[in-house]
Formats: structure tokens, sequence, C-alpha cells
């Protein structure tokens, strides 16, 4: 008797404890022959060791105040189906217990290869109901139709009990007396393991592969080379959250207390590194430890949502100010340029009305001095003026992040936009010029634009000896010289 049919009838003989009982007792025997393995016994020596198997039911029995004189009835079905059920998922738990990503992974797609397989065996059920339609629909009424649905459903009801027991069987077959071969062999031939070379194994796991095995493989590495790149995103995730932990430590330091926002920072970026630890040992085939993982997933997450929850009583409290602080220290510098009619602003700019300018426009640039200074640049080319500046020098200074911080201290934040201001002051009369001359020269870019490109068709269909094939050469020839 093996180590399976001893489990196996020990468990029929104890069927009146409770299921969990049951597990604990075969637990213990499995031990017991385990040790005598690996002091060189046999599997059927260690058995023997025992004693006769009914006596020993009966002691167990009589351990857990149980009399077994009396005649006892067997377990109902239900319960036969429960304990199957029990001792069917415990070795499915155990299967799982020790696995790399990769193992399980490989587990999961080969179940989905199994499942796919299974659904191609419901082809012939497919062709089986058409027969039963094309035979039943001879009687033309309800009782052909009836006797049809009959038919359909006990076909639906062969497969899916086919299906079901058929998976069950592969599953079994392939993983769970495996794992239970695999535990005789580490406790039977542990020297014969380590004296096996490298060589000899690659030739029996190539030996063993077979087509679900490759289509596995193949789906594996096609998941790592996403895994990858997620795992390179993951990365600069973490150092972009990294940085903000840095500055929220600096603040924290400083005196700006938003306990939320931090915590919220911190936990994403925990969540983060765990994601880069789990994409790391799958691409690398280490296993995970699954309990750490799971503590600390589901620990980041109660924090998170108590850190978001905080965060955003700290954000409502926060009063936003559209504009740049009082402050800041402003420098105007302005330019100004002689009106004509055909004049038209390239750039979206502030007009501003001054009928004392019925001749002139004025730019007026502000600009903030203490971060840097500015020089107009003011450019006109066929009419259109092009309104712009230099930097002549720019200061990066702490004054800033100082005033940032004491405005954050009083839950305050201001809209700590530095660009320049530009604004044109001109007569009414030259604004609404200004404004009509640039409508213009839009209509007649984009007419220019529609002609240009209605040439370019032209040049490449007509001929080119044909007048409206000169016509538009010189009209391409003019708009690329503008360009």
């Amino acid at each position: 008797m093996n180590k399976e049919e001893f489990e196996k009838k020990l468990r029929e003989k104890l069927n009146l404890l409770e299921t969990s009982e049951i597990n604990d007792i075969i637990e213990e025997y499995m031990g017991y022959i385990n040790e005598k393995i690996e002091n060189g016994a046999t599997e059927e020596e260690a058995i023997k060791d025992f004693g006769d198997l009914d006596e020993l039911a009966r002691e167990l029995l009589k351990a857990y105040k149980i009399n077994v004189e009396r005649p006892t009835k067997e377990k109902n079905i239900l319960n036969t189906i429960a304990d199957t059920f029990l001792l069917w998922m415990e070795r499915f738990i155990k299967l799982f217990s020790n696995k790399s990503g990769k193992e399980v992974l490989r587990i999961i797609i080969e179940l989905g290869i199994i499942l796919l397989i299974i659904s191609c065996c419901r082809i012939p059920f497919y062709f089986l109901e058409n027969i039963g339609f094309d035979m039943f629909s001879i009687f033309q009424n309800q009782l052909g139709m009836g006797l049809f649905r009959i038919w359909k459903f006990l076909l639906e009801l062969i497969y899916l009990i086919s299906a079901v027991v058929l998976f069950a069987k592969i599953f079994e077959k392939r993983y769970l007396n495996d794992l239970v071969i695999e535990e005789q062999k580490d406790m039977t031939k542990p020297k014969e393991k380590k004296s096996v070379k490298k060589d000899d194994k690659v030739i029996e796991e190539r030996q063993k592969k077979g087509i679900i095995d490759l289509l596995t493989t193949m789906c594996i590495w096609f998941i790592k080379f996403i895994a990858f790149w997620i795992l390179f995103g993951v990365g600069c995730y973490i150092l972009g959250l990294a940085t903000c932990l840095g500055v929220c430590v600096y603040f924290l330091i400083r005196g700006v207390i938003y306990y939320g926002i931090y915590l919220a920072i911190l936990m994403l970026l925990i969540l983060g590194i765990l994601t880069f630890i789990i994409l790391f040992n799958f691409i690398t085939n280490k296993k995970n430890n699954l309990n750490f993982l799971l503590i600390s997933f589901l620990s980041c997450f109660v924090l998170l949502g108590i850190s978001f929850s905080a965060s955003s009583l700290e954000i409502a409290s926060i009063e936003f100010i559209n504009e740049t602080p009082q402050f800041y220290q402003k420098e105007i510098v302005t330019e100004t340029i002689s009106m004509s009619e055909d004049y038209f602003i390239h750039h979206f700019v502030n007009f501003e009305v001054d009928d004392n300018l019925t001749s002139e426009i004025k730019f007026e640039y502000i600009y903030f001095k203490d971060y840097y200074k500015i020089k107009p640049n003011i450019k006109i080319n066929d009419n259109g003026i092009y309104v712009n500046y230099s930097f002549t020098n720019h200061n990066w200074n702490l004054k800033m992040i100082d005033e940032i911080i004491e405005n954050l201290k009083d839950h305050k934040l201001y809209n700590y936009d530095l660009s320049p201001k530009i604004t044109v002051y001109t007569s009414s009369k030259n604004i609404e010029k200004l404004k009509e001359n640039y409508q213009k020269y839009k209509n007649q870019t984009k007419y220019e634009n529609n002609r240009y490109h209605f040439c370019k068709s032209i040049l490449i269909e007509e001929d080119t000896e044909s007048e409206l094939y000169d016509y538009c050469e010189n009209i391409i020839n003019k708009k690329e010289e503008n360009w």
C-alpha cells in the first residue's frame, strides 16, 4: 500500500469525524511516513509499521469518543461531495502557495488553453442540435418544438457535465497528482536530484514539452515583453513620487502641515514599489512572498482611503487666489511705432483705448524685475506686426519658494504666473482698423492656401502645355518663395 492508497482508505474509515479533524490526522500520519522514508524506509514499510488499518481507525475514533461498535450510517452524498470539494480546494491552494509569478501565470495560461480546447468539444453537440431540429421539425407543430427543446436541454446538460468532469480530471492529473509525486520524490530521492546534470535536465524538459507547453511559453515571453515596458513606466512613476515625497519632507520641515496629502503621496509611492517588486520578480522568475504582498497591499489601500479623505478636507481649506501676489515688484517698459492703415497684429494681445495715440501704437510690457529682465522685440513684415520679447537677464532664487511656503501655511495659494503681460495702447479707431486688417489677412491666407493646394493637384493631373498649368506653376513658385 502506498501513501495515496493509505490516505484514501484512512479518510473513508474516519468519515464520522469532521473534515478538519480528518485533515489534521492525515497530515500527522503523512509526517510520520515522510520521516521514516527519510531514514531509508520505503512507503510500504513505513505504512506497515502502523499495523492493521481497521484497528488504527478504531483507535483514532475512540480517541474522539465515538462508539465504533454500533453500526454507523454512511455519509450522505452531500457530505461526500463537500469532503471531496474541500480536499480538492486544499490541494489547489497548496499548488499555488510556493509558486513564482511566472509559474502561476504559466498555470493560468495553460488552464485557459485547456478551457479553449474543451469549448471546441462543443462543436459536435452543435451538429447534434441541428440534426435534432431537422428530425423534430417534421411534426410542424408545438409537439415537435417541445421535443426539440428537450433534445437541446439534454445535449446541453451532457456537454456541461462532460466538460466539468473532463476539466477536473485534466487538472487533477496535470497538477494535483504531479504535486503529490513531486513531494514523494523530494522525500525519497533528495540526493539523486542534486546529482542530475544540467544537460540531462534540459533534455528531460524538452521531451516533456507538448503543444500546450509551447503555446504557454510563447504567451509568457510576450507578456514578459509587455511587463518590461510597464516596469520601466512604474520605475519612472516611483522616481517622480520619490521626488514629490522629498519636497513634502522639505515643506514639513518648514512648517507646512498637510498630513493627509503627505500620507497619500507616501502610500502611492509604496504601492508603486510593491507593483515594481511583483513585475521584477515575474520577469526574473523569482518567487513572491504572497502573504507579505497581500498584507502590504491591503494596509496601503486602507491608509490610502484615510489619506484621501483627510487630503480632500485639507485641499478644500486652501483659498485659491487667481492673481499674482501684490507684493511682487513689477517693471514696465514700452515700445512705440507709427500707425499705418495696412497694419495688423499677428498675436493675440490685450487692447486698451488711448485716443491721444491717433497716429501711434504703444506696446507696454509688465514683468517682474526680481526674477528676470526683458527687451521688447517688435518686427514688421508684410504689414504684419510680430510682438515678441527677449530675456536679457533671468534670475532664479529661493524667494518665490519661501513665499509659496508662507502662503501655504496661511492656507492660501496664488496664481504664480510670472510671464510678461503685454498690452497695446492706441485710439479706438486704430484698434478697429488693426482688427479689421487681421480678419482680412486671415481670409486672404485661407484663400491663398486653398488656391495653393488646388494648384498642387493641377500640376499633377494637367498637361504641362496648358495655360492653367503655367498659372498654377507661378502661384506655387511665389508661395514657396515667400515661405
